[in-house]
């Protein structure tokens, strides 16, 4: 025989051994006479197990299966080898094809634990273990076990298809092989099996890789995604044209960290609207079902570099090997061995690690086909190739195949497949592919191990593989993705890096704590790397070197899971921001994405913190990004096995920060919101006064105290004069309830506390706060629900708390009915024992705790116990076996009528021994924590361990809020931190409508709903004030309306003008010289007098000797509108007489008003000296008028 043909039937003759040999839980064991490679011409037939419906074929292989089981999973027969026990494993598909066929446990691998062959003998048949030692079902009575002496057994279909019975009978009694809550067993009552034969098959050959893809709405991994009931480990970011790339592990079926998992991509183009999803990192080597030795792609990171290339990173497990969840360990090695100067990936003939003492193989280069020689280590010869994802070829470069783990179909072959011919190192290998297409399509792969695990013969990790999440792309263009070592336990963190878009890769130095999974971020040119175990270190020079650890004060990391960190494209407060998303408060709960600034000297202050899942909401792994409008999108594990996407606004993120030269803050009404700044703050004069009102304190220590405070509903912008920044500020209700009542109805609320912040109107309704107990309201000792470990929700009666036993001791199924009328069972065989409430039952016995009184709730069927956290964190669990004091509860039930309880719970009776426990009675399970008992209370919730909780709570108050109407209208009252926003419903008071001169009016009614009346009033006047001759009067008119039976009123005021005076002619008043006149003017209505200076003027006519001259004076003045006038003439002698004329001078014409009397005639000299005195005194008025002119 030549030896290249020994070769490939001595493979062939191994891949069969390991298909016959492996664990078969999900796969069907390939036909042990198949001694050749498979090729699509000449295809070998494969098994898988069937139904039997009809006549069973003697010496058949079989596996028997349960009809029913206490907890709804079907159970296989299993046999360990060299045991006699009849045990039990779970069927996961039971239809017309078995998966498994075999136990889940690695152990058991090859040992055909679930097979058996069936041969017909004389009155009936036996049945055989084909395990190794064998062992026949041996059916006694109430026992049924394996034994050395084959029995002969009947079987018999049952009258309903596809069923059988099991028995043997003893004497009068036939005794059936049956599933019971303890296992396999035997009974008197028939019970009904199902039994699958091994069949054989023809193979069908499946495609490489996945071409599955599709589209999901908001989501991008909703459930069955892709196929996929469960995602974890996930991945997100931004591409440079705003799109949105996701990864995240496709777990399939299980959630488990190896054992077939696959990497799934969705992008998005429309903001997280619409997600189309592929597959880049897909092996077909078992169906899209958890299988042991199956392959798996885990804990993507992703990154674009500079140049548009997007980096996707993952950790690759060979077969059956993992850290966890896989049979095997993996080995602390690279892959690689130094081969003639160069590292090559070396192989074996065994995927198992411990028959790798030697390979047998290695991979040459790679040649311009795609293909790389697999050159053997006995003769370097080539039998094998493989092609850049590492499929394997036969020399001739044709495809090989192996049957598929857990179906009856082949793949071709992959040196990471269990099934086969050759193997890589069971190690663990970085497994990087990209893409220049936006992730439409992805390169070949490159196996990092060979650049930054090899060439450190001191290096003994088992695993160094891809803190999840995110890369970095630094401004200088290196690409860098955070990593971290196992060996035992969590070891250190360190990042890989290429400076040369990802051609060769270099490994910077650990960490020097322990730190498990890592998130690097850029900020002011240093790497911060953040780590899952707590604190960070900083790198100056690009990851090459760390600092010491960096603690985190004020931000309260949960440190066991994994954590993401990118910083902020804008300023927050004026620095550098880094964003950090994980759980908080000691468990995966309570998420929080933290705001950190970085300051001048490289250290963080955490300012800001935003609630992703508050209350104990789920929180596990997560990944942030910032998108292109400013948000920030999130991709969290919000359950044990899926994951949420969700964008937030910075300004939520940074609540009251300034993001750039913005700054959105949100004040509650009523309420205050302050800050402190470090420069005065002005610039808000011109806001809206009723919305929000600003005061500002100086501290004396260059910083300043602002208070925005609420006062109505509104929004109001300004800039701030010193800073710039541009502030929105927006006032509204920080919880809001409406309440709607008429006139006289009540409303009544419970309150946390009975502070009031604002007033309800009066006239509109009528607050009242009261307190009392709620053992008295409630007729029963009160318990407090909640979504947080304080539990200060909803309060309940205990009565609600009550679980009802069922069964007898040891077997007690313990049940409640929830408020939606859901049964609900205690079980701790759900995802999470922090959610000890399901659907199904399970049995549970009672154990006595270390102290008095105490017991312990243990599941039969597990072994499992419910445990208590008593460290703060105030939930249920469960735990594997016992967990001490913290598994011990204590037992209540209601106290009879008439008996005292004398317990620390009112109205309940401890329990103090198991005996007192009977069937159908109605229990409180509860835990104590110092002084405080909390119990066990009935939720099927998944999200919340808090909703399984009830606090109980004796002598809680409550404080309840009573709110009355008194008359229509709508007013707001802030009780408790609440605001209620009152509305009294009916017609408000109305608006009148007035006529422009007041004679007539319309009264409009408003209804609360909207609707509106209109209504003509009646209208009266009255004179309140009279006018006179100088002041307004008043007229008073009033619009009356009845409407409803209630009449309102309106007024409105009308002047009355003043009628002014009414003056009289004007009396004329001269001076003695008639130089000044005065007009007099008497009002005829009131008597009242002005007296008006008038302007004077004069014309002298000279004398003549015989002709008398005259001076004329003239008195002019405007009253009102109207001119008047008055003259006066004085008279002037003719010169040619002796003495002047005896008659009197008078006015002449006008209105006069006085005149002057020339003396009679004397002697000559006397009337010469009156004739010169009388010249002298017109002279003088001469000059004083031209005086007063001047």
């Amino acid at each position: 025989m030549k030896k290249t043909k020994w070769r490939r039937l001595m493979s062939a003759a191994v891949s069969a051994f390991m298909l016959t040999s492996m664990l078969p839980m999900y796969a069907s064991a390939a036909d042990p006479d198949s001694s050749s490679a498979p090729t699509e011409d000449n295809l070998p037939v494969s098994v898988e197990y069937q139904k039997v419906t009809d006549t069973l074929t003697d010496g058949g292989t079989f596996t028997i299966v349960s009809s029913d089981s206490s907890d709804k999973d079907l159970r296989i027969v299993h046999l360990t080898n060299g045991t006699t026990k009849l045990d039990r494993c779970r069927v996961n598909t039971a239809g017309d094809t078995l998966t498994p066929t075999d136990c889940e446990m690695s152990q058991y691998a090859g040992t055909h634990a679930h097979a058996w062959t069936i041969s017909a003998v004389a009155d009936g048949y036996t049945v055989k273990s084909e395990t190794a030692n064998g062992g026949y079902i041996n059916i006694n009575a109430g026992s049924a076990q394996a034994g050395t002496e084959a029995q002969t057994l009947r079987i018999e279909e049952t009258a309903e298809d596809g069923l059988y019975t099991i028995s043997r009978t003893i004497g009068d009694t036939t005794y059936y092989l049956a599933y019971t809550s303890s296992g396999w067993s035997a009974g008197t009552e028939a019970y009904p099996v199902y039994l699958y034969e091994e069949t054989e098959v023809q193979a069908e050959i499946l495609p490489n890789g996945s071409t599955a893809t599709g589209t999901t709405q908001d989501q991008p991994f909703a459930a069955g995604t892709g196929g996929s009931a469960n995602f974890r480990i996930p991945s997100l970011i931004t591409l440079d044209d705003g799109s949105l790339l996701a990864a995240i592990d496709a777990r399939w079926n299980h959630a488990g960290d190896a054992c077939a998992l696959d990497t799934i991509l969705s992008k998005s183009e429309d903001g997280g609207k619409t997600w189309t999803y592929s597959f880049p990192n897909y092996f077909n080597d078992s169906t899209d079902a958890k299988h042991s030795y199956a392959t798996a792609f885990i804990d993507p990171a992703m990154i674009q570099g500079n140049d548009g290339t997007i980096y996707l990173l993952a950790d690759l497990f060979p077969g059956g090997v993992a850290l966890n969840t896989a049979p095997k360990a993996p080995l602390a090695e690279s892959g690689y061995e130094e081969i003639d100067g160069e590292y090559r990936l070396v192989l074996y003939a065994s995927p198992l690690p411990e028959n790798q003492a030697a390979y047998t193989h290695y991979v040459g280069d790679f040649g311009a086909d795609g293909f790389a020689p697999v050159i053997d280590t006995e003769d370097n010869g080539t039998d094998y190739y493989v092609d850049q994802w590492y499929y394997l070829y036969n020399a001739d470069k044709e495809k090989i195949y192996c049957a598929q783990l857990g179906s009856s179909k082949y793949v071709q072959q992959n040196v990471f497949y269990y099934n086969a011919d050759l193997h890589v190192t069971a190690a663990t290998y970085l497994w990087l592919v990209t893409s220049t297409d936006g992730g439409e399509t992805w390169s070949a792969p490159s196996i990092l191990n060979e650049q930054v695990r090899t060439g450190d013969s001191s290096d003994t990790a088992k695993f160094y593989g891809v803190g999840p999440g995110r890369g970095l792309a630094m401004s200088t263009g290196r690409i860098v993705f955070p990593c971290y070592t196992f060996y035992n336990a969590d070891g250190n963190s360190s990042v890989i890096y290429s400076d040369d878009n990802g051609k060769t890769w270099e490994r910077g130095e650990d960490l020097s704590w322990q730190t498990s999974e890592a998130t690097v971020a850029e900020a002011d040119g240093r790497l911060y790397m953040f780590a899952r175990h707590g604190g960070y270190a900083v790198s100056t020079d690009g990851g090459e070197t760390w600092s010491e650890r960096q603690d985190t004060p004020g931000a309260n990391i949960h440190t066991g899971c994994q954590i993401n960190a990118i910083v902020y494209s804008k300023l927050i407060d004026g620095k550098t921001a880094i964003l950090l998303s994980c759980p908080t408060g000691g468990s995966r709960a309570n998420g929080k994405i933290y705001t950190g600034l970085v300051q001048e000297n490289g250290s963080i202050n955490w300012e800001y913190d935003y609630s992703v899942t508050a209350n104990g909401g789920y929180y596990a792994y997560s990944c942030l990004t910032e998108l292109a409008d400013g948000s920030v999108g999130l991709l969290y594990e919000n359950a044990g096995s899926s994951a949420l996407y969700k964008n937030i606004p910075i300004a939520d993120i940074a609540s009251g920060a300034s993001v750039g030269n913005e700054r959105v803050l949100n004040v509650p009404l009523y309420g205050e919101y302050s800050m402190t700044v470090y420069e005065d703050f002005a610039g808000y004069d011109e806001i809206d006064a009723d919305i929000l009102d600003i005061s500002v304190t100086d501290n004396g220590n260059g910083s300043y105290t602002v208070i925005f405070t609420g006062k109505k509903e509104g929004t109001v912008s300004f800039t701030e004069t010193n800073s710039g920044i541009e502030y929105t500020v927006t006032v509204a209700p920080g919880e809001l309830v409406n309440v709607s009542l008429e006139a006289g109805q009540s409303q009544s609320f419970i309150l946390t506390d009975d502070t009031v912040g604002q007033e309800a109107d009066p006239d509109i309704a009528e607050a009242e706060i009261t307190s009392a107990l709620y053992s008295d309201i409630l007729g029963d000792c009160p318990g407090s629900l909640g979504t947080d470990s304080s539990y200060t929700g909803e309060v309940v009666a205990l009565e609600n708390a009550l679980y009802t036993f069922t069964g007898s001791d040891g077997n007690w199924v313990i049940s409640n009915t929830d408020s939606k009328g859901t049964q609900v069972y205690l079980n701790l065989n759900g995802s999470s024992g922090k959610y000890p409430g399901g659907t199904s039952s399970t049995a549970f016995g009672l154990i006595a705790g270390s102290r008095e009184g105490t017991f312990k709730l243990r599941d039969t069927s597990t072994g499992r116990h419910l445990h208590f956290y008593r460290d703060g964190q105030n939930i249920f669990d469960r735990c594997g076996n016992s967990c001490g004091t913290a598994d011990e509860m204590e037992i209540f039930r209601p106290a009879a009528d008439g008996e005292t309880s004398g317990s620390a719970i009112p109205g309940y009776v401890q329990v103090t021994d198991a005996s007192e426990i009977t069937d159908g009675g109605k229990y409180l399970i509860t835990a104590k924590v110092d002084d405080t008992y909390y119990a066990l209370y009935p939720s099927t919730s998944t999200g919340s361990a808090y909703a399984h909780v009830i606090k109980v709570e004796p002598d809680k108050e409550c404080i309840r809020l009573t709110i009355t109407g008194i008359a229509p209208g709508t007013t707001d009252l802030m009780a408790g931190g609440v605001v209620y926003r009152i509305t009294v419903s009916g017609y408000l008071a109305p608006v009148f409508n007035w006529a422009e001169d007041y004679t007539s009016a319309t009264a409009a009614f408003t209804h609360t709903d909207g609707s509106s009346k209109t209504v003509d009033c009646t209208v009266s006047s009255r004179t309140e004030i009279e006018a006179d001759c100088t002041s307004d009067g008043k007229m008073i008119y009033t619009a009356s309306v009845e409407f409803n039976g209630k009449t309102y009123t309106d007024t409105r005021e009308a002047v009355i003008p003043s009628s002014g005076h009414s003056y009289g002619e004007p009396v004329f008043q001269w001076s003695e010289d008639h130089s000044a006149c005065t007009a007099s003017v008497t009002c005829s209505e009131c008597g009242d007098s002005k007296a008006y200076e008038c302007e004077v003027t004069s014309e002298t006519t000279e004398a003549t000797a015989t002709t008398d001259g005259a001076t004329v004076y003239t008195a002019t003045v405007t009253i009102g509108e109207t001119a008047y006038s008055d003259t006066f003439t004085v008279t002037i002698p003719a010169t040619g007489t002796d003495k002047p004329s005896g008659d009197t001078d008078k006015p002449s014409g006008g209105n006069v008003s006085g005149g002057s009397d020339i003396p009679k005639t004397g002697d000559s000299f006397g009337s010469a000296f009156a004739y010169l005195l009388a010249l002298a005194a017109c002279g003088a008025v001469i000059i004083r008028m031209r005086r007063h002119r001047a």
